[in-house]
């Protein structure tokens, strides 16, 4: 089977959560493996780094996204999704989205075949939340879940067609 030699992995965040220090343990995995892995997230107000190095040989991409004083989550989320879709860019034999934004970010880069890990399903009752999380559900190619708990609710809410 062939490997992949170019991938993204897409976060949303500089900070210490699940999906970063997921995205991050993975990015280092793979460039032990010699895989060009290049690393693309959002810099939150003004964020220039990850909350900790970074293994040189993976390429890091930080997409600013400025603070709005007075924007609703639902805008900030809507927001992110927007500037990270318009400045990804590149050439990838994988793109692997973290979470709900940088899926949909990657769909609005047109990007199609994204595989997304799934750390756990969200019930959002603000509607660009819930709209968000629900398009990247069904929109990446293929997903991958971080347990069996997952996996199960992934299958009894949305079907294993294409899981």
């Amino acid at each position: 089977m062939p490997t992949a030699e170019r991938v993204a992995l897409l976060t949303y965040s500089t900070k210490p959560r699940g999906g970063v220090v997921h995205t991050l343990a993975l990015a280092e995995a793979l460039v032990d493996r010699g895989v060009d892995v290049t690393v693309w997230s959002l810099g939150r107000g003004g964020d220039r780094a990850f909350f900790r190095p970074v293994d040189p040989r993976v390429a890091v991409r930080l997409v600013p996204l400025p603070g709005i004083d007075g924007e609703t989550v639902g805008e900030r989320v809507l927001r992110s999704i927007a500037v990270l879709g318009a400045a990804f860019e590149g050439a990838y034999d994988v793109v692997h989205a973290q979470d709900c934004i940088t899926a949909n970010a990657a769909a609005a880069a047109g990007r199609t075949g994204v595989v997304r890990t799934v750390h756990h399903i969200d019930h959002f009752t603000t509607p660009e939340l819930a709209r968000c999380h629900e398009r990247a559900i069904r929109e990446p190619s293929a997903h991958v879940t971080v347990s069996a708990a997952v996996a199960a609710e992934l299958r009894e809410g949305w079907g294993s067609g294409r899981r």
